[in-house]
């Protein structure tokens, strides 16, 4: 996974200390972490579409805003990470102190992404990003045309993110920056049909890389219309398309966790019956107003450890509730809600990481597997 490998390479030389200890304690049999290398912070809660699958278009029971740059600040200031992703349940890009909280991480040696539904991307809004020297861009798009685009994002405009993302590249390439350019989509009945498409759609926009998850339960907006799980699937033909054209495309492409449940027949319990995951370890996703939760999947504060701006981020990163949270998922990720069904799987990692317990006087330490 193209944006996982330069993430640690840039984690292991701007961040040393930061990035072995986080793996370190990621990797051993422990409910007690180091400070993570990676932060995931919510720019805004609030956005310019009204997209199917997402909790807003049911509405959160917590409240909604942006998040300032002193806050930021205060908060960045405590992890100093490693790797800072912008995202959450709503536009970063309708933020106005995203440009100065990039500027600010990256000034502090973080590497940078920001997520984005790429309606925003206009002329001045791309060469004010590019020029903060941020690291990856990733637009989320969940349709190959306008219909199945335009059905599932609620306002959007299929063309001018196309365009958008287009001028992106092209500026990119005009000002020889090294910014990725990635490209998101979540996988759904309403366009599991397209997948192979979605290959297709990403090499015509010219990105970097590709990747996709899932569409899973998120806040109060339960997705079963939209959900493939205990769904008569015959993807037979799809599955084969796509990982010909895989072979064939010169983007980096991360879809195996989809094509691995899609060979399943659906068969599984969930999507990533036992598979790992490793994100409470070595990261945390923060609420635009401080809610510290083990990731972005827990986007209505259905898990909570503590308030950033209430108590000390050490005090709450190793305190009680996250650490019996921990416990919970190296016993049996299914017995957690949220955990049993979202689309992440780690084996990626875990893989990486093996090389490790191969190192000299490491073998004495019990190890996750």
């Amino acid at each position: 996974m193209v944006s996982y490998k330069k993430i640690m390479r840039t984690a292991l030389i701007k961040k040393t200390p930061r990035a072995l200890l986080s793996s370190f304690s990621t990797f051993r049999t422990s409910p007690q972490a180091s400070l993570p290398f990676k932060l995931k912070m919510e720019c805004s809660s609030i956005c310019n579409l009204r997209c199917t699958m997402c909790p807003l278009h049911t509405g959160l029971n917590r409240k909604q805003g942006f998040l300032k740059f002193n806050k930021f600040k205060f908060v960045f200031d405590q992890i100093n990470p490693a790797y800072l992703n912008l995202t959450g349940i709503g536009e970063p890009l309708m933020n106005n102190d995203l440009m100065k909280i990039v500027k600010y991480a990256k000034k502090k040696n973080s590497m940078v992404k920001l997520d984005t539904n790429g309606m925003l991307l206009t002329d001045k809004n791309i060469k004010k990003i590019i020029e903060t020297k941020i690291d990856i861009i990733s637009i989320s798009i969940d349709g190959t045309d306008k219909d199945s685009y335009e059905s599932i994002r609620i306002g959007s405009n299929f063309e001018m993110v196309k365009k958008n993302v287009k001028n992106l590249v092209k500026y990119r390439n005009y000002k020889n920056s090294s910014v990725q350019v990635h490209m998101f989509f979540v996988l759904q009945i309403k366009n599991l049909e397209k997948l192979p498409k979605f290959i297709k759609l990403g090499e015509e926009l010219g990105v970097d890389y590709m990747a996709g998850g899932f569409v899973v339960p998120l806040g109060k907006n339960e997705n079963k219309k939209n959900d493939l799980i205990k769904t008569k699937i015959n993807s037979e033909k799809i599955i084969k398309e796509t990982e010909d054209l895989i072979k064939k495309s010169k983007i980096e492409i991360s879809l195996n966790s989809l094509l691995d449940y899609l060979k399943s027949e659906g068969k599984k319990e969930f999507y990533n019956e036992k598979t790992p995951c490793y994100m409470p370890w070595y990261s945390t996703f923060i609420t635009w107003d401080g809610f510290v939760n083990p990731c972005d999947f827990s986007c209505d504060n259905e898990i909570v450890f503590g308030n950033v701006f209430e108590e000390p981020f050490k005090k709450i990163w190793n305190n009680n509730k996250i650490q019996n949270f921990r416990k919970g998922l190296l016993e049996k990720r299914s017995s957690i809600g949220i955990c049993k069904s979202c689309s992440v799987d780690e084996t990626y990692i875990l893989n990486e990481f093996k090389k490790i317990k191969k190192l000299p006087l490491m073998g004495w330490i019990k190890w996750k597997e």
